[in-house]
């Protein structure tokens, strides 16, 4: 299964299933990147808290032995975190803290637009390496999850809609305006009539503003 097609099934799976933290890894290996260029790595018996919201994020030396510490780094500090499961560290996956948003999942990335995914119960790597957004079905509600955009060169993320509803008009036409500048794809966009909001992002692959 090719990288795009396991993204679509696995996104589309999170969004009409509901998860609870008993079923995903909290505490996950990998690097923090910080803003003034230091890399904090994680040992094979240390572990990552994975944050939510905008939380600063826990670094647990020696987690499951008696003489473990914990080390904090601020939210605003940070650029990044790549991180994985310990079983599945051929799958990292990778989280930004987003201005006014909090953490986001980065779904898609290339040299010219990044898309992420924000769960508001917060995030959960599974042993096979994939993610799961935890979300809580209550009484004609749900957590909300949603997907964010930002183009390079942009400080701010743009606010797609909901990442766990189907299609209508509106969604597609709000991430067709926000790519404008690349005008095939927003065209290619609005053709699709589709109401699967997952295939409508993964579309952002292609996107290449005209300016390049």
């Amino acid at each position: 299964m090719n990288l795009r097609i396991f993204r679509h099934v696995l996104l589309t799976l999170l969004c009409v299933v509901a998860f609870s933290s008993a079923y995903a890894a909290s505490t996950v290996q990998g690097r923090i990147y910080l803003k003034n260029g230091r890399v904090i790595e994680c040992g094979e018996k240390d572990r990552i808290e994975l944050p939510k919201h905008a939380q600063d994020v826990k670094l647990l030396r020696r987690a499951f032995y008696k003489d473990k510490s914990k080390e904090v780094y601020r939210y605003e500090e940070i650029d990044s975190i790549v991180c994985w499961h310990a079983t599945a560290p051929e799958h990292p996956q990778k989280f930004i803290p987003a201005p006014k948003v909090g953490w986001l999942w980065v779904y898609l990335e290339t040299p010219y637009i990044c898309v992420g995914v924000f769960a508001q119960k917060g995030y959960g790597v599974d042993s096979n390496g994939g993610i799961e957004v935890l979300v809580k079905y209550r009484y004609l509600s749900r957590s909300r999850t949603a997907y964010y955009l930002r183009k390079t060169g942009q400080t701010e993320f743009y606010d797609a809609g909901s990442a766990s509803r189907r299609g209508k008009d509106r969604f597609r036409e709000s991430v067709a305006a926000y790519v404008a500048d690349d005008p095939e794809l927003a065209a290619e966009i609005l053709r699709t009539n589709t109401s699967d909001r997952s295939r409508t992002i993964l579309m952002l692959e292609a996107y290449q503003p005209a300016t390049h």
